[in-house]
Parts: C-alpha cells; structure tokens; sequence
C-alpha cells in the first residue's frame, strides 16, 4: 500500500466483503496473512544473520 494511511488495505477489505465475505472470514484471512508476513520476516532476518556472519567470516580469512 504506497500511501500508508490503510485506505489501500480497506479497500481490500471491503472488496472481501463486497464478494459475501462474512466479517469472521475476512478476519481469520488477515490474521493468516499477517502470521505469514510475520514468519517472512523472521526466516528474512536468520538468512540476513548467516549472510552477514559468512561476509565477517571471509574478511577475516577463514573458511566457511
């Protein structure tokens, strides 16, 4: 969403619920959404940890 005020993701939400989306579902779907989101993020930061550890690894002139 460019603007970061939430009308992008309200629209989204009232698409959903345009569609016959009941409220119960559009919930439990943004809560899978941000859980998955969530779970990028981390497994995201762990490859950046390797990734940086590896570099120092290799400046300092030892093998991986």
């Amino acid at each position: 969403m460019p603007r970061g005020d939430g009308a992008g993701f309200q629209a989204i939400v009232d698409c959903m619920l345009e569609v016959g989306w009941t409220r119960g579902e559009v919930l439990r779907s943004l809560k899978r959404l941000i859980a998955a989101d969530n779970m990028t993020q981390k497994e995201n930061a762990k490859v950046e940890a390797e990734l940086a550890i590896a570099r120092a690894m290799i400046r300092a002139g030892r093998m991986l």
